[in-house]
């Protein structure tokens, strides 16, 4: 949900904004928190509010969220030009990528994996704004304890064998690391052409976690029952990658001159296949 505000109140001054529209659509059928996370950003005295909860939390995390979606967006768009066949978003919310680039590229087939709840909750925030893309799949999977693919391999219109981007935007870490081994293996093995984006944690003091967040956040989280469970340091990355079949081709620099990630602490890449070939992709 706090994605899904950060993307609303990222685009205020803009309505015609899809995935913003998305999202809004999302929060108000949701339930829970989400309706009153909305007024909170559609309101001047709630988004006064919002701010030093947000310090108390993780400083800059709406603005880090706009940064790694930039990236993802811009990676995902290149794929698609590139020749990526099909879209698969993992653990996709109620982000609107996936219908964007649907309704860009006409020939693109997207497939957008989740719990049952957030398919249809998705499902129905679509119905409501009238976004019909022929080829966007909404799938309904348990990431925590099965297959994606063996999913995929129940829906007629996947096809393992056509060029495939993977999208994994903040799942990899809910997962153990021989959990997000296995996700990231059966894609390599079982896709013809895989580029893979996903971000995975930092490590802090051997402990994954972001690096301005405050103490208490971690004992929260794991109340939450979303506990950060696996991260990596940046000198690890490329070989945990080599032990899944991948390479690492690209990684965002959270230093980048001129648009530093606000709240660092997460490493987000573009992977392949071991010796599968690629274009690097744009700054």
């Amino acid at each position: 949900m706090l994605v899904a505000a950060a993307t609303v109140q990222r685009a205020r001054g803009d309505p015609g904004a899809e995935d913003a529209a998305i999202a809004r659509a999302c929060l108000r059928l949701c339930g829970g928190g989400g309706p009153g996370l909305l007024r909170l950003v559609d309101s001047a005295p709630g988004r006064i509010l919002l701010a030093p909860l947000e310090r108390l939390l993780l400083p800059g995390l709406r603005a880090h969220y706009a940064w790694r979606k930039r990236r993802i967006a811009q990676w995902a768009g290149q794929a698609c030009i590139d020749g990526s066949a099909q879209l698969l978003l993992i653990g996709a919310g109620y982000d609107g990528l996936g219908c964007a680039l649907a309704r860009r590229h006409p020939d693109l087939h997207v497939f957008e994996l989740d719990r049952e709840v957030s398919v249809a909750i998705k499902r129905r925030a679509l119905e409501q704004l009238s976004l019909h893309p022929p080829r966007l799949h909404l799938l309904a999977t348990d990431l925590m304890h099965a297959d994606p693919l063996a999913t995929l391999r129940d829906c007629a219109e996947f096809d393992a064998g056509r060029p495939t981007l993977c999208v994994a935007e903040g799942v990899l870490m809910y997962l153990s690391w021989p959990q997000a081994r296995a996700l990231l293996s059966r894609l390599a093995q079982e896709l013809a052409s895989p580029a893979i984006v996903a971000t995975a944690m930092e490590t802090r003091d051997g402990l994954p976690g972001f690096r301005r967040e405050h103490a208490w956040v971690r004992p929260w989280l794991r109340r939450r029952g979303e506990p950060f469970l696996w991260g990596c340091d940046r000198t690890e990355l490329p070989a945990l990658l080599g032990a899944c079949g991948l390479r690492l081709q690209a990684l965002a620099d959270p230093a980048e001159p001129g648009d530093p990630d606000p709240s660092p602490g997460e490493w987000l890449f573009l992977a392949r296949r071991i010796g599968a070939s690629g274009a690097a992709p744009p700054h």
